[in-house]
């Protein structure tokens, strides 16, 4: 679920873009046909960031929910923004092309959508499938990750586990970085599919007892209930929850003082009304916590990756690793 990242600030960075994208697509059991659109759909989003915005950056990812598989991919820039509406239309462009990118990406793409402001750039998800067909399930979620530059591996872990009518998240921040870190988030994660029914508190205990030969890690789980609008949150460090919902302050949830795995002395958990419309984040000490949804109109109708891609971009601290997580 790590996110390969790519600079882009010339046009050499599109061919790279290309096969990094139908190389991923292929390690993840596309076929020839089905790589080769993703490769197009990376290649007219690398090519629209240069061409509209001078330069910004492409993540690369897997995901995976209900056993189905995608690539996505976002494209981030901080350009001069665009009117979505006119820009999807086959023959507009700003930029003096034939215009037809974005709308070549919308018909391609198994999902997609993009977030744009005036002066303060763009953000463009695309999700490919194998078939070409949108995942089937209910609650979107979409994770974006980012190891600490310079490492190979992402100290931070999660995953989600989809119920009828709900699901559990867990997330994860080893300790440090690299490889110890992130044998420590990873065993969080797998302690959560052994026991995929336990409650939130019962959950973290037990990842708390399956992280001891590790050096520890933060840990959040949420536990969210479809029917009942509620989400049950328990954490131990600092990893943020909270519920965010048009014109609304954002609910806070709370994650106790301690570390699973070396002093989890108390653990507890909470439960939160989730109305209609709100929306779910997570995220690890990577990403600032100082952010304001209310800076970004409309944010909250767009599609879970471009919520997730735009808070990424514009608050990722690059010094550490960094995962971001959203339950729409």
């Amino acid at each position: 679920m790590v996110f390969q990242r790519l600079e882009i600030g010339d046009s050499s960075q599109t061919a790279e873009a290309r096969r990094r994208a139908k190389g991923l697509a292929s390690a993840n059991g596309f076929d020839e046909v089905a790589s080769e659109r993703v490769a197009i759909v990376a290649t007219e989003a690398t090519t629209n960031v240069l061409k509209h915005a001078g330069g910004g950056e492409l993540l690369l990812g897997i995901s995976r929910q209900n056993g189905q598989s995608s690539v996505d991919i976002l494209a981030l820039d901080r350009g001069p923004g665009m009117s979505e509406a006119a820009s999807l239309v086959d023959g507009f462009s700003t930029a003096g092309t034939p215009g037809t990118g974005l709308g070549a990406i919308r018909r391609l793409a198994s999902r997609f959508d993009l977030y744009s402001r005036r002066n303060a750039g763009t953000v463009l998800f695309a999700q490919m499938t194998r078939a070409g067909l949108p995942m089937e399930c209910k609650v979107r979620i979409q994770g974006v990750q980012l190891p600490k530059p310079g490492e190979e591996v992402c100290g931070d872990q999660w995953d989600a586990i989809n119920r009828r009518g709900g699901g559990s998240i867990v997330l994860a921040d080893g300790l440090g970085h690299g490889l110890h870190a992130f044998t420590a988030a990873r065993a969080a994660v797998d302690a959560m599919h052994r026991r995929e029914n336990l409650g939130p508190k019962e959950m973290l205990i037990d990842m708390d007892l399956a992280m001891r030969h590790t050096r520890g890690a933060a840990v959040g789980v949420a536990e969210f209930d479809d029917a009942r609008r509620v989400v049950t949150f328990c954490g131990l460090g600092n990893i943020s929850g909270r519920i965010v919902e048009p014109g609304l302050p954002a609910r806070h949830m709370v994650s106790v003082n301690g570390t699973a795995g070396v002093a989890a002395r108390v653990v507890r958990d909470f439960s939160y009304p989730w109305p209609e419309g709100a929306v779910l984040v997570l995220h690890s000490d990577g990403v600032r916590g100082r952010w304001d949804i209310g800076e970004y109109p409309g944010l909250l109708s767009r599609d879970p990756g471009v919520i997730a891609g735009v808070l990424m971009r514009d608050h990722c601290r690059h010094t550490d690793d960094a995962t971001l997580v959203i339950v729409k």
